[in-house]
């Protein structure tokens, strides 16, 4: 029993360690350049056009709960 309980406190030690930073919260985007964003957001949009596209079709095809 004490085995276990050292190596569940042990790994649970271990998981805390890794899951914290001194770092505080970041932007993803602060050091990207602008054309970058407006491309990232029109793949965003034409990828939603597609999926909505999708929908449809599957709608007129009378398939339900897509």
């Amino acid at each position: 029993m004490s085995k276990l309980f050292h190596g569940l406190l042990l790994a649970a030690s271990c998981f805390l360690l890794v899951g914290c930073g001194s770092e505080g919260p970041t932007s993803v985007v602060e050091n990207a350049q602008q054309s970058d964003v407006d491309e990232y957001n029109r793949m965003l949009q034409e990828e939603q056009a597609q999926m909505k596209a999708g929908m449809e079709a599957a709608a007129k095809e009378g398939i339900k709960d897509y």
